[in-house]
């Protein structure tokens, strides 16, 4: 009872998977990826056993090769939906016969979209047409997502989402491969909250991007009195984001927390 995006960038060496649901917690059942492997995505009566299993007949196999194995040997294949994209981009989905209307998805370039109980056909396009944009990885995810709820989303409501993105290149902890791994578990709002954590977790450990202090002077000193800093330093101490404030310039994403009126 959910949508998702299963997706690869081939230049940042990155899988995704983002999903929303009237569901609790659908992060800790729908997302699944490993860096130079692939990413899945399980939903609908969900099989949780798609999700590592399905990684590991994506080592040595090819998506459609995954999804045909596991479904084939499950006797509710008709009830499930799955999605997955395989180390080379190539993306395969499955939507059984018994999942509920509206129920479905679309194959794209590195990516696929899917959802099932869904307000309709416009859901999925809507979602092919922002994975189709510009932009990097987790957010054109966030993108699709958005889009979807525009387009009706599920027709249950909203309550929970997450993001999970691995890479081959850069993650934001030292042995892992994960970039990103954000949930929203219940919220009334889950998308506005994902984006809202995904910005504070770009900040934290991926703001590479810096900018001019000098040229931000103003902002950035009414935001300071507004949240009772006396000076930049120690704001960014306060909020372990000291490592984006120096040599006179500051983390695009920090820019952006600190001047947020939150």
């Amino acid at each position: 009872m959910t949508f998702s995006v299963v997706a690869y960038d081939p230049e940042e060496k990155k899988w995704g998977v983002g999903v929303a649901s009237r569901f609790l917690s659908v992060g800790s059942i729908v997302p699944w990826a490993k860096a130079g492997v692939g990413c899945i995505a399980t939903q609908s009566y969900a099989n949780y056993s798609y999700g590592p299993e399905g990684l590991k007949l994506l080592e040595t196999g090819d998506s459609r090769k995954t999804i045909e194995t596991l479904t084939g040997r499950d006797d509710l294949k008709d009830r499930r939906q799955v999605a997955a994209v395989d180390s080379h981009g190539r993306p395969f989905a499955f939507t059984g016969s018994g999942c509920h209307d509206f129920a479905g998805h679309i194959l794209g370039d590195h990516f696929s979209v899917q959802g099932n109980i869904l307000a309709g056909s416009k859901v999925l396009e809507s979602m092919a047409n922002a994975m189709n944009g510009e932009g990097k990885l987790e957010w054109r995810i966030l993108s699709a997502l958005k889009a979807a709820e525009k387009a009706g989303g599920d027709k249950r409501g909203k309550q929970s989402a997450s993001i999970l993105i691995v890479s081959e290149v850069e993650t934001f902890e030292e042995g892992s491969d994960i970039y990103m791994n954000i949930r929203i578990e219940d919220s009334v709002e889950p998308l506005e909250e994902l984006a809202r954590i995904m910005e504070l977790w770009t900040a934290m450990f991926l703001d590479k991007e810096t900018v001019l202090i000098a040229d931000h002077e103003t902002e950035i000193n009414k935001a300071l009195s507004a949240k009772g800093f006396s000076d930049l330093d120690s704001w960014g101490r306060a909020n372990n984001m000291e490592h984006n404030i120096r040599d006179g310039r500051i983390g695009k994403y920090t820019l952006k927390i600190l001047v947020s009126h939150r």
